[in-house]
């Protein structure tokens, strides 16, 4: 059996200022994200996003909602293309 990779997640959130309070509260919270400037491929105003994988996923929308902090733009990285979650 083999396993199932893990996809990979691209997070934008509108600001600088805002991306660094996701930040600090997910370190808070335990939960493993890379912050890495947003892809080309990405339109983004501040230059920035928390990349995460599928495991992730559902702990921090959960915590980020629950901090009032919204991710503008998700995308959803396939066979090195960049696909619109929301």
């Amino acid at each position: 059996m083999t396993a199932m990779p893990n996809n990979e997640y691209i997070a934008l959130f509108g600001s600088v200022t805002r991306v660094m309070k996701v930040e600090k509260v997910l370190k808070r919270e335990g939960i493993a994200f890379t912050l890495i400037p947003s892809p080309r491929m990405i339109p983004s105003p501040c230059g920035l996003a928390i990349k995460f994988g599928d495991k992730e996923r559902a702990e921090l929308e959960r915590i980020l909602e629950g901090n009032k902090l919204k991710i503008t733009h998700l995308y959803l990285k396939k066979e090195g293309e960049y696909e619109k979650i929301y």
